[in-house]
């Protein structure tokens, strides 16, 4: 980051922002994010999907007779096969710690899965909140599910046997997957096994103090998506059980990952287009641009890197702003995406312009 060119301010409406501390060009660099902390491929993609850059086999920006998937690979015994576009993206995955480290997890987590048999009172009933969510969701209940839930991992004889018949569902191996490779970040960065790179904005060497100092939204989310809450407390179940002992001290970054990844989170794509969503990361750094219909910052992942480019000129007092959506829809439809993804009603210039009747915001 330039960081001559910008600064960090709390606002009325969107918490901690972004801002220029001195007028800035159409075109130029501000920001650059170079790793999620964490972070996963779709299952169905990790074939087509490199692990080192995430480069998308299947492109539509690729040639046609281009092979679909990637051929270059990494299959050690111990770890889950990972595919790579060339072999420069294999030697980088390698010579590093993380990556490694995540694909042998990824490897554990897989046969954890497969170990779990089917459980046919999973329908319409779960131990782990045997009532059901109420009516009205609150964050005493929220918290009261999370005591109840680090009450049952308290005993291993009884998390292993919910464990062996919790029948464990694709996406929320796909949410243990994400959370272990934040695990491993804090694993990493504590042993000093590797050198970091966090693209801080805000004063810290430390990249979890960063993580957590992102905005919750784990009561809008849940609120929002009743059951979203029980798949969160048998991932948190499933990985204090399967996770190797040297890890399991890390698993309360569960619950402070899975509260700030919807809102925070960014969607790793197959290019501008954004035709397949191929996965989703946590680039902590990048979430301070909060958004706006007629944004004034545009974001290009390049690789494991997002950069931050002012898409027009501006001016001191202005906030840079990115656009979390696609701003070609109707403001009916754009601020219906934002409600159900960020858990706000938006309020930019644009959307103050072409409210119906001249009615605001909530």
């Amino acid at each position: 980051m330039t960081r001559s060119l910008i600064g960090l301010r709390t606002t009325p409406h969107g918490g901690r922002s972004l801002f220029p501390i001195q007028p800035i060009a159409e075109g130029t660099s501000i920001f650059t994010c170079e790793a999620p902390f964490a972070h996963v491929i779709y299952k169905d993609y990790r074939r087509e999907v490199c692990a080192q850059c995430f480069a998308y086999a299947a492109s539509t920006f690729r040639s046609i007779g281009d092979p679909r998937t990637w051929s270059i690979r990494s299959c050690r015994v111990t770890a889950e096969t990972v595919w790579f576009c060339t072999d420069e993206c294999k030697v980088t995955w390698e010579s590093g710690v993380i990556g490694p480290l995540i694909a042998d997890i990824n490897a554990l987590l897989g046969k954890a899965k497969i170990a779990t048999r089917r459980n046919s009172a999973r329908d319409g009933y779960d131990p782990i909140l045997p009532n059901g969510p109420p009516a009205q969701i609150t964050q005493d209940y929220i918290d009261k599910a999370w005591g109840d839930v680090e009450e049952l991992v308290s005993s291993r004889a009884r998390l292993s046997s919910y464990c062996s018949t919790m029948n464990l569902e694709d996406m929320e191996l796909e949410i243990s997957r994400s959370v272990a490779s934040a695990i491993i970040q804090r694993y990493v960065f504590d042993h000093r096994l590797a050198s970091l790179t966090t693209s801080s904005i805000i004063s810290t060497l430390d990249p979890w103090t960063e993580v957590l100092d992102l905005q919750s939204s784990e009561l809008s989310n849940v609120s929002l998506r009743p059951y979203i809450l029980a798949a969160h407390l048998r991932v948190y179940a499933f990985l204090c059980h399967s996770l190797p002992k040297h890890l399991r001290l890390y698993v309360p970054t569960a619950r402070h990952i899975l509260a700030r990844d919807t809102g925070n989170a960014f969607g790793i794509w197959d290019g501008d287009h954004r035709d397949e969503m191929l996965g989703w990361g946590l680039w902590v750094g990048a979430s301070y641009f909060n958004h706006s219909c007629c944004p004034n910052v545009k974001k290009t992942r390049v690789g494991r890197t997002i950069h931050f480019t002012t898409s027009r000129s501006v001016e001191i007092g202005e906030e840079l702003c990115i656009s979390y959506i696609d701003t070609s829809q109707a403001i009916a439809q754009r601020r219906q995406d934002l409600e159900n993804s960020w858990f706000f009603k938006c309020g930019c210039q644009r959307c103050q312009s072409e409210e119906p009747n001249g009615a605001s915001p909530r």
